[in-house]
């Protein structure tokens, strides 16, 4: 029994109560950040860049997701091999077929009737030649860079006809391995002008069935893996002569292989470039010949006027999954949201 004496016990104060709890959420709080910012950094700093004096590459382990070649002895620049991590590359770079084809790559068909996409066989050049000088690169240890060049298209006189200042940025992989890579083009026609042409479109006089390619393509993985195309206006299931052509704000190549995904390639079209909806030129001859353009000529020519300029925006979207019309129509919607 407590006496009538003795001290009452005296409550502690709500504040002085708290300050334990507190300071042990704090304490976690902190634990979890540092250990976010810990587990963010080992997914930046997992790849590794590999530089050579004609090459940038992002390697993960033993696998290259992508690599940006520059070499001047080549036609044109490319990226090649382009793939997801651990995946096979889901470009196909100089085909016998076609060995003017460089993956990923950039070229106009005609430029003032001078030829500058087919190449000799024997001299591996072009009529007209595509030249350009050493890129600025700024490679960042996340694994995104910025690639700025200029090129010049001249005529075998040395005539130029245009010169083109590009920009390549290439986004840091995302936690599920996904990537972009942003082509921002800005041509300037020479003295004369620049009239852009195509082979014949199907309907036109002297077109044929493979009128109309020319500006951003991609010649894409062969046999065993097998492709299937997808827009924005959903699958493209109809290929007549092996060719469709769609009109959509984006098209994909979709890679399985015995019901397995080995990712997708995607191009998004900027709505400035052409249309809200552009054209397309697509090949799938379900063996060795898979082929998707952003044909910007197949509905008409277009001329630069002398001295005048033309730009276009194009973004190439890699990742693992196969791409659907609804991940495409989000993936436009950030893309011109991000202008």
């Amino acid at each position: 029994m407590i006496g009538t004496f003795a001290r009452r016990a005296r409550p502690v104060s709500r504040a002085r109560w708290l300050a334990p709890t507190t300071a042990v959420a704090l304490a976690l709080v902190l634990a979890c950040a540092s250990a976010s910012r810990s587990n963010g950094e080992a997914r930046a700093t997992r790849g590794a860049w590999q530089r050579t004096e004609t090459s940038l590459a992002w390697r993960v382990g033993d696998s290259t997701l992508w690599r940006f070649s520059f070499d001047p002895k080549a036609g044109k620049p490319y990226f090649h091999p382009v793939s997801t991590e651990g995946g096979p590359s889901l470009t196909n770079f100089k085909p016998e077929d076609h060995p003017w084809h460089y993956a990923l790559w950039f070229s106009w068909k005609y430029i003032n009737h001078v030829n500058y996409w087919e190449e000799n066989r024997v001299s591996g050049q072009a009529a007209g030649a595509t030249r350009w000088s050493a890129p600025t690169i700024d490679a960042r240890p996340d694994g995104s860079a910025r690639i700025t060049m200029r090129l010049t298209y001249a005529r075998p006189t040395g005539e130029v006809d245009l010169t083109e200042n590009r920009v390549l940025d290439v986004s840091a992989p995302s936690a599920d391995g996904s990537y972009t890579i942003d082509w921002n083009m800005r041509f300037t026609a020479g003295k004369d002008g620049a009239a852009l042409d195509r082979t014949p479109m199907p309907g036109e006089p002297n077109g044929v069935v493979n009128g109309g390619y020319a500006g951003l393509s991609a010649r894409l993985a062969a046999a065993p893996a097998t492709m299937a195309v997808m827009t924005t206006e959903g699958p493209v299931t109809e290929f007549r002569g092996e060719r469709a052509r769609p009109s959509a704000a984006a098209v994909a190549g979709n890679f399985s292989l015995d019901g397995r995904d080995l990712g997708g390639v995607a191009i998004l079209s900027d709505p400035a470039n052409i249309a809200e909806k552009a054209p397309w030129y697509i090949i799938d001859n379900k063996r060795d010949f898979r082929f998707i353009c952003a044909a910007i000529l197949a509905p008409a020519v277009r001329t630069i006027p002398p001295n005048g300029e033309m730009a276009l925006r194009y973004r190439v979207a890699i990742r693992r999954s196969a791409w659907t019309e609804a991940s495409l129509r989000d993936a436009v919607h950030r893309f011109t949201v991000s202008r």
